[in-house]
């Protein structure tokens, strides 16, 4: 059930993330786009709110001494909007998912009539355009387990770490005849792991996600470690990104 609170006031907004997306654009003109079009929600509003937290401007991220500087900041210079050259910000809108390692500008520039589903001041959200319920019968797309590509089927993701990674996740979940909740820790294990840039082999943690994916690469780790213990543990069953499309495939038959 979705509840959270407005970003730059203390209103609260319960059951349907519509009504909050409606309040901060019009009582506070900032505009984020459709919450149809958005994907993980609270992880995105986490980390706008993280960096407002921070005293950061939410546009060109500059840190300032206080809130009110913040805010009349933000005010003055018309920044209460979040900056579409900021490459983390790609993957919580659905435009970046139609076609797989594609940008949103590149999809933008092949269909000059698109609609980005951008709101403008005055519009209301209607009741018909978004019902949280019906986000059952939407495909999440699934993710790969090492960087940001994306695909629409397990099959398709699947070669893509079979030939970039060198790393079969199918061969995994078919041939070790593991349980449904085994299949969840490892997927999540190596969700965690890669999310905190530790080496899902030898535990090595780096500063960067390039520079781990570079250990990975030359000390060929793109496997797991021998000991199961290390990922077969409760802790695992709780997932590291919401709606996690590989979660949502697994065989609960296995």
């Amino acid at each position: 059930r979705f509840s959270r609170a407005c970003l730059f006031c203390s209103e609260k907004f319960i059951g349907n993330r519509k009504s909050l997306f409606q309040h901060m654009l019009t009582a506070h003109n900032f505009n984020i786009g459709q919450p149809d079009n958005i994907v993980f929600v609270n992880e995105f509003l986490d980390i706008l709110q993280q960096k407002l937290d921070n005293l950061q401007c939410l546009y060109c991220e500059r840190t300032f001494r206080d809130i009110s500087t913040l805010r009349d900041h933000m005010r003055k210079k018309q920044h209460r909007r979040i900056n579409s050259s900021n490459k983390s910000y790609d993957k919580y809108y659905m435009i970046n998912y139609l076609e797989m390692g594609k940008s949103w500008q590149e999809i933008h520039e092949d269909d000059k009539h698109h609609d980005s589903g951008l709101l403008k001041k005055g519009d209301v959200y209607k009741d018909e355009d978004f019902d949280e319920d019906e986000n059952d019968e939407f495909c999440i797309p699934l993710t790969c387990l090492f960087c940001s590509t994306f695909a629409n089927n397990l099959t398709d993701i699947n070669n893509h770490m079979k030939n970039i990674h060198h790393f079969d996740l199918l061969d995994i979940l078919t041939n070790w005849k593991q349980d449904y909740y085994y299949q969840i820790k490892l997927i999540n294990y190596m969700r965690r792991q890669i999310h905190s840039n530790t080496c899902i082999h030898c535990q090595k943690r780096f500063d960067s996600s390039s520079n781990l994916l570079n250990h990975m690469t030359t000390e060929s780790h793109f496997s797991l470690p021998p000991d199961q213990s290390i990922w077969n543990q409760p802790q695992y069953l709780f997932p590291t990104y919401e709606n996690d499309g590989l979660l949502c495939v697994l065989d609960s038959d296995t």
